[in-house]
């Protein structure tokens, strides 16, 4: 008998923790963050896969299958999620659909006019990312607050870890060496909330001519630029270029990778 019971118990603890919603994001990091703060409670669906380029990608039926099934889809707000929006409400359109974005302090996008839609390059910005998940959450499944409300508070707790350590690095550079040069612009949060400088290669989401790139050499000389990074998603080939012109060292660096955390 004692036996029966424990496995009733143990029965009625796994449904009372089973995910009881599916959350829908479109990239890795937002996946990251909403499953840490769901937990067992929540199914989460990544419309863009790992190493795909968002710029370009185009979301696949077998992608879309599983979109259908979303209670909620979480967008940044950004002009590619409006720009896919349509396609996936086709699909679902019962689906709720949250932002992640709210109360995000946003930068304008210099190139094209458009918000900047890297938010979780920040440590600052994945905590608001991440109150404004455990906000949906908790509204969505009130059995759940409590739940929802102590993972939110680990994450904070990991953030404020991880921003202490940017800090205290940040604040032993020598302030004529804290600009860095990457291909694509992703971490101008990063940059803006630790009190760096981004460099971009790109130029209107295209490799650079010629003349563009003299002019980021000409700039990251003058900044003393000895690091440069590169993605994954995009063409490595004038970064390489402009690493010799700096005697730079080339680091690797996914944005897009599901553990941003590491990544950052």
């Amino acid at each position: 008998m004692k036996k029966i019971i424990g496995l009733f118990v143990v029965l009625l603890c796994a449904s009372v923790m089973a995910a009881d919603l599916t959350v829908a994001v479109t990239l890795q990091p937002y996946a990251n963050i909403a499953q840490y703060i769901g937990g067992t409670r929540i199914n989460v669906v990544a419309m863009v896969p790992p190493g795909a380029d968002p710029h370009s990608y185009e979301p696949k039926p077998a992608v879309l299958k599983e979109f259908a099934k979303a209670d909620v889809y979480f967008s940044d707000g950004s002009g590619m999620d409006k720009a896919w929006l349509p396609r996936f409400m086709g699909v679902n359109k019962n689906v709720k659909v949250a932002f992640l974005s709210k109360n995000i302090d946003w930068i304008l996008d210099r190139h094209d006019n458009d918000l900047d839609p890297h938010l979780w390059t920040s440590p600052k910005q994945a905590v608001t990312i991440a109150q404004n998940v455990t906000f949906q959450l908790c509204a969505m499944d009130t059995a759940g607050r409590s739940y929802y409300t102590r993972r939110l508070t680990q994450f904070i707790n990991r953030m404020d870890v991880l921003e202490e350590r940017l800090t205290t690095a940040v604040s032993k550079l020598p302030k004529n060496r804290r600009t860095f040069v990457v291909f694509h612009p992703s971490y101008g949060y990063f940059a803006r909330d630790y009190g760096l400088t981004q460099l971009s290669i790109e130029i209107d989401g295209k490799e650079p001519k010629p003349k563009d790139l003299a002019t980021v050499i000409i700039e990251a000389k003058k900044r003393d630029v000895h690091l440069v990074f590169v993605q994954p998603q995009f063409s490595k080939r004038s970064a390489q270029t402009l690493a010799k012109q700096l005697d730079a060292v080339v680091m690797p660096t996914d944005p897009l990778d599901y553990d941003f955390v590491k990544n950052i």
